[in-house]
């Protein structure tokens, strides 16, 4: 079984970085509206600068120790690039951020959001932000939680994994 972990608003603050750069920005969805994107790709180390999300240490310590007691499990990101492929330094920017937080855990990308199914096994897991990202997951023969809060997600967590 593998356990992925989504960058953005899992374990990076994506969305608290773009609303304090953006102040009272327009939504679309679980999306940024395009002019307010734009604004955010004017920064093309974006990825780079992006601070810890509240509670991402604890997520990936909890499921880092749990893959470490089990003969049969391993912890790895699973990002995305943006849907459009816009910003140059994504791919290299993310690698640099997940090295500086937590260097023990490989990153791979979806490549785009909607691509994460395709790495899913049967029994996988995912914590992800995205509801799409999850129910495509599920259909896929996985595990998802749809992340807000390490709070939310521990107990999840722990009776999905058999640990209560």
């Amino acid at each position: 079984m593998i356990i992925y972990l989504d960058m953005d608003d899992v374990v990076a603050d994506f969305k608290g970085h773009a609303r304090a750069v953006l102040r009272n920005p327009e939504v679309d969805g679980e999306r940024f509206a395009e002019h307010e994107w734009q604004k955010l790709r004017d920064n093309p180390r974006l990825y780079l600068d992006l601070p810890l999300k509240e509670g991402a240490q604890e997520l990936v310590n909890w499921c880092l120790s749990y893959a470490n007691q089990s003969t049969d499990c391993e912890v790895r990101f699973l990002t995305a690039v943006p849907r459009k492929n816009d910003m140059f330094w994504s791919f290299n920017d993310k690698f640099l951020w997940a090295q500086k937080y937590f260097p023990m855990v490989p990153i791979f990308f979806g490549p785009y959001s909607h691509d994460k199914h395709l790495h899913c096994k049967l029994g996988d897991v995912l914590i992800d932000d995205r509801t799409s990202n999850c129910e495509e997951w599920i259909r896929s023969g996985g595990k998802a939680h749809i992340y807000r809060t390490w709070e939310a997600c521990q107990p999840w967590l722990e009776k999905e994994l058999g640990i209560m």
